[in-house]
């Protein structure tokens, strides 16, 4: 089996960080989260490319620029049913959304429903194992046995930690922030090799349970669902995009705002620096609707 190396982890430190974002080490000590990245998946099933949908707000349009070419992945879909908000060009993160990206990108894994991924700061996605196997008890006793802590007993090291240097000949002295420091330092280091440890133990589980990565994990494009699929892309490239009317005529979407050292570009400028003009569509949902089928986007019933 290849192993990962901490090196390939470490992604490009973007500013992309959506909703839900949390330390890897919390989904770590909680025992039913996988995590999936491109080298990982790419080792494992392969790579194969499609086009998707995203759907984002005005004040995030940066944030998927920062995203092309990128290693880390982007939450993306191919269907969705007719009431959904999506299906209206609204977001699921973002509100009211109103901002429709049409991306090219290698997937990384693909569900027919939205199946909760979540994002840590450093890029990776942690998908629950419940979508994979539907056991989580088996998937937290097999980390057990690989020496993976639980979210208390990885707290209650953090205090022994605290205690221990806080007794240190000379430490008695020292104030909450300087003690706090050193903990903290302390614990970055076992925690950067708990999550190696961690992320080498699902990989050799996914591998192992490979048949079912390949059946809940990459699930054919065709599968309907009641909601919308979630496809999670990377490298991604923009072919085009379709602004809702009343996004695209809202006045920060046209006009810079602030002033002298705090003024902030249009959000048709934070779209312009890289999508081109000729390629973004301007209309209602229905139009958006009519869009969105032309470029092979599913709506179910």
């Amino acid at each position: 089996m290849q192993i990962i190396k901490l090196k390939d982890l470490l992604l490009e430190n973007d500013k992309f960080y959506p909703a839900h974002t949390k330390q890897a080490i919390n989904w770590v000590t909680m025992k039913q989260y996988l995590p999936l990245y491109p080298k990982q998946m790419e080792s494992l099933v392969g790579k194969q490319q499609v086009n998707s949908f995203h759907v984002t707000g005005p004040g995030t349009i940066k944030n998927v620029g920062e995203l092309i070419g990128k290693k880390k992945s982007i939450s993306t879909f191919t269907r969705a049913n007719k009431g959904s908000q999506l299906a209206k060009g609204r977001g699921v993160q973002t509100g009211s959304g109103g901002v429709i990206f049409y991306l090219e990108g290698t997937m990384l894994a693909r569900n027919y429903m939205d199946f909760d991924t979540v994002p840590d700061k450093k890029g990776m996605r942690w998908v629950d194992v419940h979508y994979l196997t539907q056991d989580r008890l088996h998937f937290k006793n097999y980390l057990t046995k690989q020496g993976i802590p639980d979210t208390s007993t990885w707290r209650d090291e953090e205090w022994e930690l605290q205690d221990k240097i806080k007794n240190k000949p000379g430490n008695k002295d020292l104030n909450w922030k300087e003690l706090n420091g050193l903990v903290k330092t302390e614990m970055n280091a076992k925690a950067n090799k708990l999550i190696k440890k961690h992320i080498d133990a699902s990989t050799k589980y996914l591998k192992q349970h490979k048949k079912e990565l390949i059946k809940n994990l990459r699930t054919p494009a065709d599968k309907g669902s009641a909601w919308w699929n979630e496809v999670l892309v990377y490298g991604i490239k923009v072919i085009d995009v379709f602004v809702l009317k009343r996004v695209w005529d809202d006045y920060y979407f046209q006009k810079d705002s602030g002033y002298d050292d705090y003024k902030q570009d249009s959000y048709k400028k934070d779209l312009f620096k890289f999508v081109p003009e000729s390629k973004v569509s301007i209309g209602t949902p229905a139009q958006f609707r009519k869009w969105y089928n032309a470029r092979e986007g599913i709506l179910d019933d």
